[in-house]
């Protein structure tokens, strides 16, 4: 009897350990599909991801989650047995997405482990209409987004980053090319060599330190290309706004500051007979404890001429800011001179000041 005993829970064991690794598996034929390069005119395009399960207890795909809304999966509901194969769809709307692209999708499954990866990948040659709404900007085959690039504001001695995106419209590699660039900003191309249909990013480093000259509105030019060698190019502006940094001034530093205040707000030259010149004059105090500085007296208008007497005022003094209008430089059929003057100083409760320029022209 005691042998028959032990015999029956041996065997009620090994059929327990039988029924305990049983379990699915998921082996995966393939993790990753790439649709090479394809016209964005071909529309929808679709792969199948096939899983075989090499377990012995079927195999349930639980969910399918892409990563973005222009990916989408489907998948069958129906357990996979063992030895069969089951299949995850996955489609890629390339509408208005030109360029590369690199989409994940999550497969959960009751195999272990539970969670599989898929990716797609490719890249999409914009049609015409797709290109001319996210790159306007045609430079031979290499399309910009823009001709203006942004830094924000630039706190001087420290270093302020923009960014540019241009997209391959060529069936051909392209090594597109920036040039002109002031010696405070340095640009970065990636890739260097760009393949038909994908896109290029100038990275572009606007770096105050080396900026001596600049305070306020900063603007300057460089001239992009899609090759070094090609006589077609694009003039793009960069622009920044530097401030001075008075971020580590004490309580005690702030109350020996210098102190700016102008004779005016405004300066209206009244009625000018057109194509004469016309000349304003403004005066700044210092009322402050220690020298006033003034870093830059400017006007964005070439036929505004702006003169300081003198850039350093100490405490007690002042100086004249001249403005000159030529309204013979102005443009064909203008009425009116409507320019703004901008003063910047070292004065850390008014490091800026906008001063209003208006006139009127006559005949």
């Amino acid at each position: 009897m005691k042998i028959l005993h032990l015999l029956t829970l041996a065997a009620v064991t090994l059929s327990a350990g039988a029924g305990a690794s049983a379990q699915p598996k998921a082996k995966w034929l393939d993790t990753t599909h790439s649709f090479g390069a394809f016209d964005e005119d071909l529309g929808n395009v679709t792969t199948y991801f096939k899983v075989v399960n090499t377990g012995d207890k079927p195999l349930n795909i639980l969910s399918v989650r892409a990563s973005c809304g222009c990916t989408s999966p489907s998948y069958s509901r129906k357990p996979v047995a063992p030895g069969d194969t089951g299949q995850v769809a996955v489609t890629y709307n390339p509408a208005g997405r030109p360029g590369k692209f690199d989409k994940k999708v999550k497969v959960e499954t009751n195999a272990d482990p539970a969670v599989t990866t898929l990716t797609i990948k490719g890249v999409v040659i914009g049609d015409r209409q797709t290109l001319r709404a996210h790159y306007p900007v045609e430079v031979g085959f290499l399309k910009l987004k823009n001709t203006v690039v942004q830094f924000g504001e630039v706190t001087k001695g420290r270093t302020k980053t923009a960014f540019l995106d241009g997209y391959n419209q060529s069936s051909d590699t392209i090594h597109p090319s920036i040039s002109g660039l002031p010696p405070y900003i340095v640009a970065d191309i990636a890739p260097r060599a760009v393949p038909p249909g994908e896109q290029v990013t100038f990275t572009l480093f606007f770096d105050s330190s080396k900026a001596k000259d600049q305070w306020g509105l900063s603007t300057s030019q460089a001239t992009i290309s899609p090759d070094p060698l090609s006589s077609l190019v694009k003039e793009v502006s960069l622009v920044a706004i530097v401030n001075e940094d008075f971020s580590k001034l004490t309580p005690q530093q702030r109350e020996k500051a210098p102190k700016a205040a102008y004779s005016t707000s405004s300066i209206d030259l009244g009625r000018i007979q057109r194509g004469k010149v016309a000349h304003a004059e403004l005066t700044v105090d210092n009322y402050g404890k220690s020298p006033l500085i003034i870093r830059r007296a400017s006007c964005p208008e070439d036929y505004v001429k702006v003169k300081c007497a003198k850039e350093k005022i100490n405490p007690g003094s002042q100086t004249r800011i001249t403005v000159t209008v030529d309204t013979g430089k102005m443009p064909a059929g203008a009425a009116l001179v409507n320019s703004r003057l901008s003063v910047i100083t070292n004065d850390p409760s008014r490091p800026s000041s906008p001063i209003r320029i208006v006139g009127e022209l006559t005949d």
